[in-house]
């Protein structure tokens, strides 16, 4: 994982992503499934949480929540926002030092990318911890696609074939945002599945087909007639399952019963 790069981006990432035009309506596409899911009972592990948004909310509906991140710089925004929200708690962790958790809790979650942050290694490592739990256990994570619709025509359109097909690659994409520099890997939904094989699938949709990706936020922003538009196409089509190939972002659920 890629510490010293999140610790710069910290104090930035709510602006970019969690309070901006796009970030708030691809956030409530997660929670229109989120939220009707989560169980009064349940002990939630999130994992590279940022900067504790999702955590706070989802504390709100459980009996607690593990909320964890590589960056400790993310952590003290985590910290930050907490007011009094008494059932959540946040660690400087990373995901190789999660064994008890995962073992601990009955729902994982994974925000935004999250997980494209982890190499392959990485993302099998972890496939392997929780397919070999023996209770019931939720995973919802959301993802980056590998065939993301609005970024291979934007940069097309720019020139620039190179970022147009990053998604395709195996390897890892060298990422900069706020002069903050990190690898991130692309992971489709049929490669989510194939990792963790004891789960069954419960849901798989897009999120962010017609709504844009974050780095076009400053287009959009005083364009709000334009996202009321690309919302609401969303929310008629992101339902579909084949939307999640081709969207920012995809939503995927799945369960193991035991």
């Amino acid at each position: 994982m890629q510490a010293a790069s999140f610790d710069n981006y910290a104090t930035h990432y709510d602006e970019h992503f969690t309070f901006s035009p796009v970030g708030l309506l691809q956030r409530e596409a997660v929670y229109s499934y989120l939220i009707p899911i989560l169980k009064k009972q349940q002990s939630v592990l999130e994992i590279n949480c940022g900067t504790g948004h999702d955590a706070i909310e989802i504390a709100k509906k459980v009996k607690d929540v593990v909320a964890t991140d590589v960056s400790e710089k993310m952590i003290q925004q985590c910290e930050a926002k907490k007011n009094g929200v008494n059932n959540v708690s946040f660690k400087a962790r990373s995901i190789q030092d999660l064994d008890e958790e995962i073992k601990n809790v009955d729902f994982i979650f994974s925000n935004f990318g999250g997980l494209n942050c982890l190499s392959p290694q990485e993302l099998s490592e972890f496939s392997i911890k929780c397919n070999a739990l023996n209770k019931q256990t939720d995973l919802f994570f959301v993802i980056m696609g590998r065939k993301c619709i609005w970024e291979r025509f934007y940069f097309k359109i720019k020139g620039d074939r190179t970022k147009a097909n990053r998604r395709k690659s195996n390897e890892g994409v060298s990422t900069t945002i706020n002069e903050s520099e990190f690898k991130t890997w692309y992971y489709s939904p049929k490669e989510m599945e194939r990792l963790f094989n004891t789960f069954k699938a419960q849901r798989i949709s897009g999120i962010g087909l017609f709504v844009p990706p974050s780095y076009l936020n400053s287009f959009f922003a005083n364009k709000k007639v334009l996202l009321k538009v690309v919302s609401f196409l969303d929310k008629v089509f992101c339902k579909f399952k084949w939307a999640a190939d081709y969207a920012d972002h995809y939503l995927i659920h799945l369960k193991k019963d035991n």
